[in-house]
């Protein structure tokens, strides 16, 4: 008589992380109106406070989000009474990418409630950030590094804070997203 062989924990908690992933992702672009509301009510103040005269408003539009800069034109070109804004395209979705994954990993991890609810926040508000971090940099990239100097008017920064501006959006880009949920820990443990 044969024995029905037990299936090993590791392989038990991969198919439970391939099983919750799909409703993960749902999950997570069912909730991006919601999380970029969030993240525009912290930027919008952010990016004001460092370019005052700069930033005039983040607007959202859906989970899309257009920060509006106030931009220097020739007097020519403006109307009487009108004020040249410069919109900036950006989705926050681009910074939250790992979330559905990192949700997956600690949904199918040997957990108690208290343990996995904990890490379900932590790691919701870590995306958060890192939405935020990437919002904030995002425009900051277009406006000194993609906008012609002359429509900045006044406003100038030295080489070093340009570098500055690069790496803070190559980390909200491709590194944090990719990489943080390898950083919060599950501990599950599995005898193989």
């Amino acid at each position: 008589m044969l024995m029905p062989q037990q299936i090993s924990p590791l392989l038990a908690f991969v198919f439970k992380v391939f099983l919750l992933l799909p409703l993960c992702y749902w999950g997570w672009y069912a909730l991006a109106e919601l999380a970029t509301a969030v993240v525009v009510y912290w930027a919008e103040p952010l990016l004001q406070c460092l370019y005052p005269g700069l930033i005039n408003t983040i607007e959202q539009t859906g989970y899309r989000v257009e920060v509006v800069a106030n931009v220097t034109v020739a007097v020519q070109n403006v109307p009487s009474g009108m004020v040249a804004e410069l919109p900036i395209p950006v989705n926050p979705l681009i910074y939250s990418y790992g979330l559905p994954l990192a949700l997956a990993l600690i949904l199918a991890s040997p957990l108690d409630f208290t343990r996995t609810t904990r890490n379900i926040i932590i790691s919701t508000l870590v995306f958060l950030l890192i939405q935020i971090w990437g919002v904030c940099f995002e425009s900051l990239k277009v406006l000194f590094l993609q906008t012609p100097v002359e429509l900045l008017g006044n406003i100038s920064i030295a080489s070093w804070q340009l570098d500055m501006i690069a790496l803070g959006y190559q980390l909200g880009t491709l590194i944090l997203p990719a990489r943080i949920h390898r950083s919060i820990k599950t501990r599950p443990i599995f005898k193989v």
